[in-house]
């Protein structure tokens, strides 16, 4: 049913930007229970109700409901069709395809709480980009330029949602695993990431707002006090939406097996990533549903090459089937 996902038809591509406006525009129509982004600075989505991103994010709230969905819509496209070049760039699956947008977007979806913008939705772009830098480095392990892009697109993606920095040892890892590190590596690695964190600095104390921001800045880590995230308690289906996502997780992990050691080392990486999102979720009270985005970029690479490889086509139709349905769900259940 859904083997055409295998397919780099004219078809398919286009089909890429249609599912996701399908996606959106039937949050658009059908929004259920969304909340504008003034509402859930305090509800589904976390977001520190000060400094520089706080502000900009609230001028949306004056914006109508698609104003808010389309930017959303836009970085998921730009986002997808990124996971797609760093595939067939790479041959990360032996076969050009365009089956990883498709996973993104249907995943996205299938959570039913991306539609509205939030900051980390930008961030997680910046963390493909990092990790297209990284996969470049495989046969270029002396060009110090995409080392420093590598760190440098990952520092800006924590300066947009600190939260990610947390998750920094896993692009590390994914260094180590694809180039032969040594000390020139890790210097310029470290050069890169702290190099937006010092321009923003800069900026700030120009304009005076400098222990302002930092201290917004270091808001976000707290340690969570409660036994179930708030996100969860508000929306007790996400829940099962995680225990699902963990199923197939481990069939694809039991599962996987690609002779091609660039997609070894990433499907690891990914691993890595995957697991510390799951640990940040939840053990740190300042991050919620959005955070859920960030983790469904490494899911994207780990199902989307179990997809590809799987024998048996009605397991990767349940998949899929799967998906769908808790999109459905979740749409229906805010009409209730």
């Amino acid at each position: 049913m859904f083997g055409f996902i295998r397919s780099i038809r004219l078809s398919v591509q286009v089909m890429i930007p249609i599912l996701g406006l399908i996606l959106f525009a039937v949050a658009w129509f059908l929004p259920g229970n969304m909340q504008s982004v003034e509402v859930s600075g305090s509800g589904l989505y976390y977001l520190p109700k000060e400094g520089w991103l706080y502000k900009y994010w609230l001028e949306m709230a004056r914006l109508p409901l698609w104003a808010q969905i389309l930017p959303s819509y836009l970085v998921a496209l730009i986002t997808a069709l990124l996971l797609v070049e760093n595939d067939r760039r790479n041959l990360l699956m032996f076969r050009r395809s365009y089956a990883m947008a498709i996973v993104f977007l249907l995943l996205l979806g299938s959570c039913g709480h991306f539609f509205i913008f939030h900051p980390a939705f930008i961030a997680g772009l910046l963390m493909v980009l990092s990790q297209r830098y990284l996969l470049n480095l495989y046969k270029k392990e002396s060009d110090y330029s995409i080392v420093f892009m590598t760190g440098f697109t990952w520092g800006a993606a924590g300066l947009i949602y600190p939260p990610l920095i947390i998750l920094t040892p896993a692009i590390l890892y994914g260094m180590l695993m694809m180039v032969a590190t040594g000390w020139r590596h890790w210097i310029v690695m470290l050069m890169g990431m702290v190099i937006p964190a010092l321009l923003a600095g800069a900026c700030w104390y120009l304009l005076g707002d400098l222990d302002y921001e930092v201290q917004t800045f270091f808001s976000w880590f707290k340690i969570r006090h409660t036994g179930i995230p708030l996100f969860i308690r508000k929306e007790p289906f996400i829940a099962a939406w995680i225990g699902l996502v963990l199923l197939w997780i481990f069939i694809a992990s039991v599962k996987y097996r690609n002779p091609k050691i660039q997609s070894r080392q990433l499907f690891r990486t990914n691993f890595l990533l995957f697991f510390l999102t799951l640990i940040i979720a939840a053990f740190m009270e300042t991050v919620s549903v959005e955070f859920i985005w960030v983790m469904i970029i490494p899911l994207s690479y780990m199902m989307t090459f179990w997809a590809l490889e799987v024998r048996k086509g009605w397991v990767r139709d349940l998949f899929f089937l799967s998906l769908l349905l808790s999109f459905a769900f979740f749409r229906i259940k805010g009409l209730m």
